[in-house]
């Protein structure tokens, strides 16, 4: 069989491989083996179709790969404004008060009960446990982690019944 052929059906391949896996890395090569099915097209040796396989690869992998996952993974849209990754990622909870119940310390995990379920929270700031706790968001990287802070207002309201 032609040698273009070949690198085309092994990208193809490749490519069509990808869809079955998240990893985001097959994609590469794909391209790496049509790369080198161009070369082969224009007349290039075995040993530089190799070449180029390997360079379109994994030079792709190496600039590509981290943003493409940031597309495909759900955390960037094109024409988003850069995100800090610190910063909390909506949730449908997103300003919804609940009440800490195991106390909350930057830097550890604490524990808060929002409409009627216990979820795993961190705030900046220490919360005790009974304290009223507003929603800001989730963790960026573990929606099953809710960001919290004190709510306005609710200290000053608790010392003045007191």
């Amino acid at each position: 069989m032609h040698a273009p052929l070949l690198w085309f059906f092994l990208g193809t391949a490749l490519l069509l491989a990808e869809l079955l896996t998240p990893a985001l890395v097959l994609l590469f090569f794909g391209l790496g083996a049509w790369a080198a099915a161009l070369a082969a097209l224009l007349g290039l040796e075995l040993s530089g179709q190799l070449v180029v396989f390997m360079a379109v690869a994994l030079c792709s992998l190496a600039v590509l790969r981290r943003r493409l996952r940031q597309v495909f993974g759900g955390r960037a849209r094109a024409g988003d404004a850069p995100h800090d990754e610190d910063a909390p990622a909506p949730h449908p909870l997103t300003g919804a008060r609940g009440v800490v119940s195991k106390a909350l310390r930057p830097g550890a995990e604490g524990e808060v009960s929002v409409g009627g379920s216990f979820w795993r929270a961190v705030s900046a700031v220490p919360l005790e446990k009974g304290a009223p706790a507003a929603v800001l968001g989730a963790q960026a990287d573990n929606g099953l982690v809710l960001c919290v802070a004190p709510v306005p207002g609710a200290a000053a309201s608790k010392k003045d019944a007191a």
